[in-house]
């Protein structure tokens, strides 16, 4: 999608790029936002009784989990996309905030790291719809943003070097993913030093 949706491809459907990347954003903070309201309040229903003390700890276990899942380069099964056949049946904020509400939905599309179970358990831990819904709209704007990374690609050839990085670039970037998810289990971890 992240080459599908760029100037370029909009141009090319006489679109406007930017137009198109806002509805995408605001999609993917409302599915990012609408699903860690749901996990904040299914947790209220089912973890709330668990002590916040054991919660953090689930936590930081599960970020460790997850640094050393992406870490070793293993991937999660399936490989569904967005249904590309939108960009020429819908207009242009159809599209957008359709993907954008996978995208920020985070198990709707391809799972290529283990942040998104992580935000996901993070969501329901908290046991509260408002932290939830900060959380999981957190997520999917973050997730929202990649589409920044093809601003650039106006020809054909641009599309083809984006390409070219993202694949030089993808174990840096997963250990980078890693490197958030064992900051993020540190910060659970310091979390109990304060209770």
């Amino acid at each position: 999608m992240l080459t599908s949706i760029s100037p370029l491809g909009e141009r090319a459907r006489g679109n406007r790029w930017a137009v198109t990347v806002v509805w995408l954003g605001l999609g993917a903070l409302a599915g990012g936002a609408a699903l860690g309201a749901g996990l904040g309040a299914l947790g209220r229903a089912s973890v709330a009784v668990a002590d916040s003390e054991v919660r953090l700890i689930l936590l930081a276990v599960a970020c460790g989990a997850a640094a050393a899942w992406d870490l070793s380069g293993r991937r999660f099964a399936g490989r569904r996309q967005v249904n590309e056949d939108w960009l020429v049946a819908y207009r242009s904020w159809v599209y957008g905030a359709g993907f954008g509400l996978q995208l920020g939905a985070a198990v709707a599309t391809v799972v290529n790291t283990a942040l998104v179970p992580v935000f996901m358990l993070a969501a329901l831990l908290t046991a509260d719809v408002t932290s939830g819904l900060l959380i999981g709209g957190a997520f999917g704007a973050t997730r929202g943003m990649s589409l920044a990374m093809g601003r650039r690609v106006r020809t054909p050839e641009d599309l083809r070097n984006l390409h070219r990085r993202l694949d030089q670039n993808a174990e840096r970037i997963r250990h980078a993913g890693a490197g958030v998810a064992a900051a993020l289990g540190g910060a659970a971890a310091a979390g109990l030093l304060t209770l």
